[in-house]
């Protein structure tokens, strides 16, 4: 009995929040939302902006599912509940029992900064873990850490919350009865094909199309493309026809998938909850050049147009970098350090082709229809009024490689025995080898239906669990303190496209677009005509890690960004320029020595990198001329591909050795701020390792406490990354 009197009190329901940059944070909260309830246990479901939906007085128990973006930051639809949770006090939370499962990339510092962050504040609100925390890392693959971690979660909450067990309530890890005859499937035709020796001509065997494929009009789905294309009707006659992309079929290797008789670890197919209601309107209207109303951004959307465009590389350079300068009718507040997103559709090649792939005419494409039904996706609640062109467009993401879940539901669909058994088996435990080759060659989903042409599944399915499509992201690299600064901003990125093996052919989303609409101009000069009048759609993103110019001019400011991250340096660049003109004016130096001048602006150094001087080094000219000007105090240039260049070295780390001295002394007597912008993967960890060094070796700091000593400077904002 004094057991029985000691017990914790069970919590009447669970909360599952989750904070989401990509949706596999939101993807993996449904998921144990959806199994909580299936479990009898009554739960509720929130992004973690809506925390004010929640009385947080009382929840008793708590499941949050969080992931970290850039240089370990809290995901855009985070941000007002950490201001929230800035502004509490006391312990508040000591009712409230948590767990955390947090994603990230160990590839990237600050591994799930995020989840960390999260854990140590409800303990000094007075909340307590009933559940250790997971964070999964999706350098080695989320699934590793997230399963097994979702498994071991139920025995736990059965102690904190009561549940109801449901008829469908099944001991984990289980299969439903479709499950488990497809798996048996699988074992008698591994068996046959060992016994007959015809592995290989009844894989390639030919396919029958799934009766489901023939439409009500009796025609097939080619006869109807046929006369879909007779009765198109393009939205502007100036355009040409768009002709659908095909797909590429992606080659794995499965000839060890017969050595597995049984398949285990297979994942849960998430609920199908989304509807797709026809609206009485035929069409949804829309003007040229504007988006659906659905898209949703974290600050003021705005329409842009393309004011001036340059090609920065030649064409022999490996990488093709231009900047697009961006004009707005009305005064945009913005800091140098800032960015902004543009929102980006799929490409409408690819958009039309998966459209044609799964038989939706030209007509019912452009038909308005509403998304509905409860515990649907977060990105897809707002599209109440669009078409299905529309929604492949903006509001899903194509283009991403599938998750294990997404191949398990493709294989619940495929009629083909044969394309069903790979797909199952790349789902599997077992299959994990030819999963992440199948991943490696980045297959679009038009790839997946081409590679496994029997898979026919219900529209709604595809775009509840395709991933949301996201906005790309790009540093500013202009002044509002320039001329018409205020209504205009540039920015400047590498036009992503390449080659696989097996002349697979693949493209970013954002800048090939941006590319094409800019006109696709030839290296050289600046041009300001001949590309698109079209409106495209951006929004500021402050710098909330305060990465912008020291508001004390006089602090000096050692800047490291090779390649493209250089970017947001030039808008530093401009603006301290800008600067030092109005106090020229202001203090009536006129001609006189610039020594007086510089008096009122501390150094700024600049690390600098690329492959080649004459192929690749963006912003040269300008560079140059702030030199000859003074804004720059000290130019250093690294250049990996090109031997005994003069006052160089190899890579910006290099530089930094060798000036290691003179940035010691700017820090330690100066009290210059460091900036860090690119590559998080290689060289923003090369970079760190040499400032560790460089206390090390001129601060007279033992290791480890120059590791602390960067950390703090991380936290007085002394020390800045934009990764």
């Amino acid at each position: 009995m004094a057991g029985n009197e000691n017990a914790v009190p069970q919590a009447d329901h669970l909360t599952v929040f989750f904070a989401s940059q990509t949706g596999n944070a939101e993807s993996i909260s449904r998921n144990i939302y959806e199994q909580a309830q299936e479990r009898g246990f009554k739960s509720f479901h929130y992004v973690l902006n809506d925390h004010a939906k929640v009385d947080w007085d009382k929840e008793d128990c708590l499941v949050f599912v969080v992931s970290t973006t850039g240089d370990g930051d809290p995901p855009d639809n985070s941000t007002k509940f950490w201001r929230h949770l800035r502004k509490l006090k006391g312990v508040g939370l000591t009712k409230a029992k948590y767990t955390i499962l947090g994603l990230g990339d160990t590839n990237y510092d600050n591994f799930c900064q995020t989840a960390k962050r999260l854990d140590t504040r409800l303990q000094e609100l007075g909340a307590s873990s009933f559940y250790p925390r997971g964070l999964a890392d999706d350098a080695t693959g989320l699934e590793e850490t997230v399963d097994p971690w979702i498994k071991n979660l139920w025995p736990a909450l059965a102690h904190q919350v009561i549940s109801t067990p449901a008829i469908h309530d099944l001991p984990q890890p289980h299969l439903t009865q479709e499950e488990e005859k497809v798996v048996k499937d699988i074992i008698f035709k591994q068996e046959q094909d060992r016994r007959q020796s015809i592995v290989t001509s009844t894989l390639n065997s030919p396919k029958l199309l799934p009766k489901t494929a023939v439409a009500a009009n009796g025609r097939d789905p080619i006869e109807n493309t046929v006369e879909d294309l007779k009765n198109l009707t393009l939205t502007s006659p100036a355009n040409p026809p768009i002709t659908p992309a095909t797909g590429y079929k992606i080659d794995v290797d499965f000839s060890t998938m017969a050595n597995h008789a049984n398949l285990t670890a297979l994942p849960r197919v998430p609920n199908a909850n989304l509807q797709i209601a026809d609206l009485e309107a035929d069409t949804v209207s829309r003007t040229p050049g504007s988006v659906p109303t659905f898209i949703q951004t974290p600050t003021k959307l705005m329409m842009a147009t393309v004011n001036k465009v340059q090609c920065l590389t030649p064409p022999e350079a490996l990488k093709r970098t231009i900047t697009i300068e961006f004009g707005f009718e009305d005064d945009v507040d913005y800091a140098p350090g800032d960015a902004f997103g543009i929102w980006a559709p799929n490409n409408e090649a690819l958009v039309r082709g998966v459209l044609s792939a799964l038989n939706v005419s030209d007509t019912a494409a452009m038909k308005a229809v509403r998304l509905h039904g409860q515990g649907i996706p977060s990105h897809l609640q707002p599209v109440q009024s669009a078409t299905l062109l529309d929604i492949f467009r903006y509001a899903v993401d194509l283009t991403s490689p599938p998750k294990k879940a997404n191949i398990r539901l493709y294989a619940e669909h495929a009629s083909d025995l044969a394309d069903k058994q790979k797909l199952m088996f790349m789902a599997s435990k077992q299959g994990a080898d030819q999963f992440n080759a199948f991943r490696a060659q980045l297959p679009t989903f038009l790839d997946i239906m081409h590679t496994f042409p029997s898979i026919n599944i219900p529209l709604a399915r595809i775009i509840e669990t395709l991933p949301p499509m996201q906005p790309r992201y790009y540093s500013i690299t202009s002044s509002p303190m320039s001329k018409n600064g205020h209504r205009r901003w540039s920015c400047a990125f590498n036009v992503v496209t390449y080659d696989l093996p097996g002349g697979i052919h693949r493209r970013g989303v954002c800048t090939p677009w941006l590319d094409e609409l800019a006109g696709q101009v030839p290296f050289g000069k600046a041009a300001t005509t001949g590309f698109t009048t079209q409106r495209l759609p951006v929004f500021l993103k402050p710098n909330e890690t305060r990465f912008n110019l020291p508001s004390d001019t006089t602090k000096p400011v050692i800047m490291i960004g090779p390649g493209t991250g250089v970017a947001p340096f030039m808008g530093f660049l401009e603006h301290r320029a800008e600067q030092r003109l109005i106090k020229k004016r202001l203090v009536n130096i006129g001609s006189g020595p610039r020594q007086h001048l510089d008096d009122h602006f501390g150094d700024m150094w600049l690390f600098f990198g690329c492959r080649h001087r004459e192929r690749d080094w963006l912003f040269r000219e300008q560079m140059e001329a702030y030199k000859r000007d003074g804004v720059l105090t000290e130019l250093q240039l690294a250049v990996s591909r090109e031997e005994n260049v003069p006052n160089s070295a190899k890579y910006v780390q290099d530089l930094m050795r060798n000036q290691g001295k003179s940035i010691w002394n700017l820090i330690h007597k100066k009290g210059a701020t460091i900036y860090v912008c690119g590559d998080a993967k290689g060289m923003a960890k090369a970079v760190h390792d040499e400032l560790v060094n460089i206390l090390v070796d001129h601060g007279g700091f033992e290791k480890m406490a120059a590791i602390m000593e960067l950390n703090t400077w991380a936290q007085e904002k002394r020390y800045l990354r934009d990764l």
